[in-house]
C-alpha cells in the first residue's frame, strides 16, 4: 500500500518555474534563475505555517496525480528536504495559473473533488488572468484592448482597425500615441510585451512575435493596446518617469501600496524587467485611484464572493492626468529584493497575512 502524507496545506507552484522533489536540483527554484529568491519566500511561508501549527509542504503542478494528491513534495527545516512519496491536502495555496490545455486539465484534476479548496478566488483568477476579459469587464476605466487570434496579416489588420475605431471614439483619445503595445493575453511579469510601431514593420513584428509564442504553446492569443503617454503621469516624491501604482487588497481592505518605476530607456515597470519597486504609505493613494478601486470592488462583488480574497490592482496615469486600470492580479508575488530591507519586511508582512488566512481555511475544512 502506498503511503500518503496528509498536510493541512499544500503550496502548489507551476512546473514551468520550479523543480519537483523528484528532480535532481537541491531547491524548488533554480539557484541560477531569476526566481532564486523565491526559495527564501516560500521557506519563510512554510516556517510561518509551522509556527501557527499548520502542517504545510511545497509541491509543483508536475506532481499532480489526483484531487489534492501529489506524487512528491518539499519541506523546509533549515534546508530544503525532498520527499519522493505521495502527499494529500484539501487546502491549496495555488500559485499555478494554467495557460495551455494540458495545464488546464491538470488543474481540473487537482480540484475535481468538492472537498478541495483553493486560496485564490477562481472566478477572479479567470477574469484577471485574461487581459481581454479584464478590459471587457471594466471598459470605462481599463486600457482599450482588442484580441489578435492568429498570425495572419488580415486578422492583425482587422484588429488594428477595430482598436483604432475604439480609440477615436474614446473620451481621452488625446492620451494615445501613434505607437501600440502587444501583450500575451495570458502573460505575466512583464514578459512577452512589445512596443509596436506600424510605420516601422509593425505588422511583420506582430507576426514574428505570434509565431515565436506558438512554439511554446499551441493556443496563442495576444491583445493589442494603445501606447499611453504616461512618463509624466504619476509623480511620487523623487520618483518620476514610467510609473505604475499597485494596490494590494485582502478582505476588501487595502493592505499595501507600492510603485514600480521603469529603468531609464524602458517602459516596463515590472521588477523582472528591471523596474524599481518602492513601497509607499497607503495614505499617498490619490483620490481618483481610491474612487476607481471602489468601482472595481463593486463590480467584482456582483460576480463573486470577495471575502478573504487577496488580489492586486495596477494603475497608470497619462500625461494628461487621466487614470487607467492596467490589470488585476489574483496572486501577487511574495518575493523581495534582498538588497532592500524594507521590501523584505513588507513581503514578510504579506506572507503573514496569507498564513493567517490559510489557518482560517484549514479550520473551516475541519
Amino acid at each position: 500500500m502506498i503511503k500518503t502524507n496528509k498536510f493541512d496545506v499544500m503550496v502548489v507552484y507551476s512546473k514551468q518555474d520550479t523543480f519537483s522533489a523528484r528532480d535532481e536540483e537541491p531547491t524548488p527554484f533554480s539557484l541560477k534563475s531569476r526566481c532564486a529568491g523565491y526559495n527564501d519566500s516560500y521557506s519563510y511561508l512554510l516556517l510561518q505555517c509551522k509556527k501557527k501549527g499548520i502542517k504545510a509542504a511545497f509541491t509543483t503542478s508536475k506532481d499532480i496525480i489526483g484531487p489534492g494528491l501529489f506524487q512528491s513534495f518539499w519541506t523546509f527545516d533549515k534546508k530544503w528536504i525532498k520527499h519522493e512519496c505521495q502527499a494529500y491536502s484539501e487546502t491549496l495555496f495555488d500559485k499555478f495559473s494554467p495557460t495551455t490545455d494540458k495545464q488546464k486539465n491538470r488543474l481540473r484534476l487537482l480540484t475535481a473533488s468538492k472537498s478541495i479548496t483553493t486560496f485564490s478566488n477562481r472566478k477572479m483568477k479567470t477574469l484577471f488572468q485574461n487581459k481581454l476579459y479584464t478590459y471587457k469587464e471594466f471598459k470605462k476605466i481599463a486600457i482599450p484592448s482588442v484580441e489578435i487570434t492568429s498570425s495572419s496579416l488580415e486578422d492583425i489588420k482587422e484588429a488594428k482597425v477595430k482598436l483604432d475605431s475604439i480609440l477615436q471614439d474614446h473620451e481621452n483619445s488625446e492620451d494615445f500615441s501613434d505607437k501600440y503595445i502587444l501583450k500575451d493575453n495570458l502573460g505575466a511579469g512583464g514578459f512577452k510585451i512589445y512596443k509596436i510601431d506600424f510605420a516601422k514593420s509593425g505588422f511583420e513584428k506582430i507576426i514574428e512575435h505570434y509565431k515565436e509564442n506558438q512554439k511554446e504553446k499551441s493556443s496563442t492569443s495576444f491583445v493589442l493596446q494603445p501606447f499611453i503617454n504616461c512618463e509624466k503621469g504619476f509623480v511620487f516624491n523623487e520618483y518620476n518617469g514610467f510609473i505604475d501604482l499597485r494596490i494590494i487588497l485582502m478582505n476588501n481592505k487595502i493592505l499595501q501600496t507600492y510603485i514600480r518605476v521603469a529603468k531609464k530607456g524602458n517602459f516596463k515597470c515590472n521588477e523582472h524587467q528591471g523596474g524599481n519597486l518602492v513601497y509607499m504609505p497607503n495614505g499617498i493613494i490619490p483620490w481618483n485611484v481610491l474612487k476607481a478601486i471602489k468601482r472595481i470592488k463593486s463590480k467584482l462583488d456582483e460576480k463573486m464572493n470577495l471575502e478573504h480574497s487577496l488580489y492586486a490592482l495596477d494603475f497608470i496615469k497619462s500625461n494628461n492626468g487621466n487614470l487607467y486600470f492596467m490589470e488585476g492580479n489574483s496572486g501577487p508575488g511574495i518575493d523581495w529584493d534582498p538588497t532592500k530591507k524594507v521590501n523584505e519586511t513588507k513581503s514578510k508582512e504579506l506572507i503573514d497575512h496569507i498564513v493567517n488566512r490559510l489557518g482560517d481555511m484549514v479550520q473551516a475544512n475541519c
